[in-house]
């Protein structure tokens, strides 16, 4: 049986660590030979600041981490989560419990976060129509109303999923919340969130819940569901749900075929961005020496081609004539 893919085997993380992999052999090579430090004495920067990218990039392995942590509580990675916030969750979880990192996550879904999450929803059709009630939901959970917004919510992820996929929502048995390259798509993220909230529900309680059962509240099985952490944990769903649709406009749904580089394109490559280091390299200011033509008045045709003066002088000139042209109203 094969081990369960985790997200830093989505192609994007997998590639970048396949480079890093690449850059380390390199680097082997470099300390193997020593007459490579004599013909390339500043590979040696290169590879100390290779080392600190890679110090950087062990926020590759945070989804990971927070999902294996929360999931099975209600809560999961996805691409708009403030990373800082799942490290911080991460650390609370390992040293003072899951309590205080519920309590934690919950506290950061405030006015600042919602506000910028909804924002989000403009980019998709199917979000963009639901702002007017999402908005609604927000201002009874700043309230305190957790009753209110909770239900609302849950009842806007079903009808969003429902829309986005054409054709069943976020609690049906058969959903498909999967997309390739996708943190909160991934098969531990709004898969595996789905299974959890949709639990049967089949007694009344009146214990206090922290998970957010579709079912036990929609059909007022769940009679002590109104707080923070469970009305927190819907909006973490729905902002997921929002980085699942943005995979999809992206064409995510089925993976992509890789386009393999040859070595001929590869060497193209290196030969351009070499080109263009020396280039830059090689750029000097002007002095006034060089532009004695400066300040100029008269014909733009007296200019020197292909110089910014003459680009300048050009759209003036054009302005001029046009003053009402429409692409000149920014």
């Amino acid at each position: 049986m094969s081990k369960p893919k985790k997200i830093i085997d989505n192609p994007t993380s997998a590639e970048l660590l396949k480079q890093f992999e690449a850059f380390e052999s390199l680097e082997a090579l470099y300390k193997a030979f020593p007459f490579a430090r004599r013909l390339f004495p500043k590979m040696e920067d290169a590879f100390n600041e290779f080392k600190k990218i890679k110090k950087q990039a062990e926020i590759l392995k945070v989804p990971d981490q927070f999902n294996e942590r929360f999931a099975s509580l209600g809560w999961i990675a996805y691409e708009s989560m403030n990373m800082e916030v799942m490290q911080k969750a991460i650390n609370i979880h390992d040293t003072e419990g899951k309590g205080a990192a519920e309590k934690f996550l919950a506290d950061s879904y405030d006015e600042e976060t919602l506000k910028w999450g909804i924002l989000r929803f403009n980019g998709n059709r199917d979000f963009r129509k639901r702002i007017r009630l999402t908005e609604l939901a927000r201002d009874d959970y700043l309230a305190g109303r957790y009753h209110a917004c909770t239900p609302l919510l849950l009842s806007l992820l079903d009808g969003l999923v429902n829309d986005v996929s054409k054709h069943v929502g976020f609690f049906a048995e058969n959903v498909d919340l999967t997309a390739w390259d996708c943190i909160a798509a991934h098969e531990s993220g709004l898969q595996t969130l789905a299974s959890i909230l949709t639990k049967g529900r089949n007694k009344t309680n009146e214990d206090a819940i922290s998970i957010p059962y579709r079912n036990g509240i929609l059909h007022g099985r769940e009679l002590a569901f109104d707080n923070k952490v469970v009305a927190a944990k819907c909006w973490a769903t729905l902002f997921a749900a929002r980085d699942w649709a943005g995979a999809l406009d992206d064409g995510k749904k089925e993976p992509k075929p890789k386009e393999e580089v040859s070595w001929k394109q590869l060497f193209k490559q290196i030969s351009e961005t070499n080109l263009m280091k020396k280039s830059i390299e090689e750029w000097k200011p002007r002095i006034s020496e060089d532009i004695p033509y400066l300040p100029f008045e008269g014909d733009v045709s007296n200019l020197p081609e292909n110089t910014p003066e003459h680009a300048v002088a050009v759209f003036l000139d054009h302005l001029k004539i046009h003053p009402n042209m429409p692409w000149l109203s920014f």
